[in-house]
C-alpha cells in the first residue's frame, strides 16, 4: 500500500481489492464466454478422439482454470469471514494449479513447436531439457514467493476477500522466465515460418500452424512483460492485478492452437495423425 500500513486505511484497501477483482472477473468471464464459442469445435475433435498423451494434455490445461481461477481466485478474492490461515491455503491451493496449468499450456505449445520442425531430433533432446531448467527454478520462485505473503485481519466487519499485506517481488521472475521461454519458441517457430511462405505455403492449415503461432506467442510475450511492470512497480496488493488474465489467456490461446490445427487438417484433407499436434506432418501440406 503506498504511503503506509494497509490496515490503516480500510478505505484503499477495499478499492485496490475491487480492482483487483473486477480483473479477475473480467479474465474469467472471457474464458467462460470462449469456452462457450469453442465448446462444440471441442467435442468434435477433442472429446470423440482416442485417448493419448496430448488429449490428456489439453483436457488439463483448459478445465484446470475452472478450479485455479474460477473457483479458487474468486473465492480468496470476494469471500466473507476467511481466516488468514484459510487465505495461505487457498493462495498456495490457487498458485499450484494455476502453474501447473501453465506449464502444461506451454508444454503444447512447445509440442507445437517441436513438430513444425518435423520431430528435429536435435530438439528432441533440447528442447526436453531447456523445458525443465526454466519450469524447475519456476516452481521454486513460486514457493519462495507464497511463503513470504503475510495477510492481515479483516479491517471492518463483513470485509470480503483475503487482505494481503506483503509479499515478495518474485512473482516477476516467474513472469520473466515465461518471457524469455516465448521469446524462444517465437523464434523457432518464425523460422520454419518463413521458409513455409517462401515456398508458397499458403493453405488454410499452413496458416493455422504459423500465423496463429506467431500471433499467439506475440500475446503471452506482451502479456507477461505487462505482468513484470506492474509486480516490480506498484505495491504488494496490485501484484496480481494481471495475473488471472495472463493464467487464462494461456489457456484460451493454447486450447485454440489445438483446436485450429485439427479442424482446418479436417477442411482441407491434410493427414493428421494421433494426437492432431506432434505428429502434424507440414510437409504434407
Amino acid at each position: 500500500m503506498v504511503g503506509g500500513d494497509p490496515l490503516a486505511s480500510p478505505i484503499r484497501a477495499l478499492q485496490i481489492m475491487r480492482l483487483v477483482t473486477t480483473f479477475d472477473v473480467a479474465a474469467s468471464t472471457i474464458f467462460l464466454w470462449d469456452y462457450i464459442l469453442t465448446f462444440s469445435m471441442e467435442v468434435d475433435l477433442v472429446w470423440k478422439s482416442e485417448w493419448n498423451f496430448m488429449k490428456g494434455l489439453y483436457l488439463l490445461q483448459h478445465y484446470f482454470p475452472f478450479i485455479d481461477t474460477i473457483w479458487l481466485v474468486l473465492y480468496h478474492q470476494t469471500g466473507v469471514g476467511l481466516t488468514k490461515t484459510a487465505c495461505h491455503k487457498v493462495y498456495y491451493a490457487s498458485a499450484v494449479i494455476s502453474v501447473v496449468g501453465l506449464a502444461a499450456s506451454e508444454m503444447v505449445l512447445t509440442l507445437r513447436t517441436w513438430a513444425v520442425w518435423k520431430r528435429d531430433k536435435r530438439l528432441s533432446i533440447i528442447l526436453p531439457v531447456v523445458y525443465i531448467l526454466f519450469w524447475g527454478p519456476g516452481f521454486v520462485i513460486l514457493g519462495i514467493f507464497l511463503k513470504s505473503m503475510t495477510f492481515g485481519d479483516p479491517p471492518y466487519p463483513g470485509f470480503k476477500g483475503c487482505l494481503l499485506t506483503h509479499a515478495n517481488k518474485y512473482l516477476a521472475l516467474l513472469w520473466l522466465l515465461l518471457i524469455v521461454w516465448d521469446t524462444l519458441m517465437l523464434v523457432l517457430i518464425l523460422v520454419p515460418a518463413v521458409l513455409a511462405y517462401r515456398c508458397g505455403g499458403n493453405s488454410a492449415l499452413i496458416k493455422a500452424v504459423y500465423r496463429d503461432g506467431v500471433v499467439y506467442y506475440l500475446y503471452l510475450f506482451v502479456l507477461s512483460f505487462v505482468n513484470v511492470v506492474v509486480v516490480t512497480t506498484h505495491p504488494t496488493q496490485y501484484q496480481h492485478l494481471l495475473t488471472s488474465m495472463e493464467r487464462l489467456l494461456h489457456s484460451i490461446l493454447t486450447s485454440r492452437v489445438l483446436l485450429h490445427i485439427r479442424v482446418r487438417a479436417g477442411d482441407t484433407g491434410n493427414s493428421v495423425r494421433s494426437d492432431g499436434l506432434t505428429e502434424l506432418s507440414t510437409n504434407r501440406l
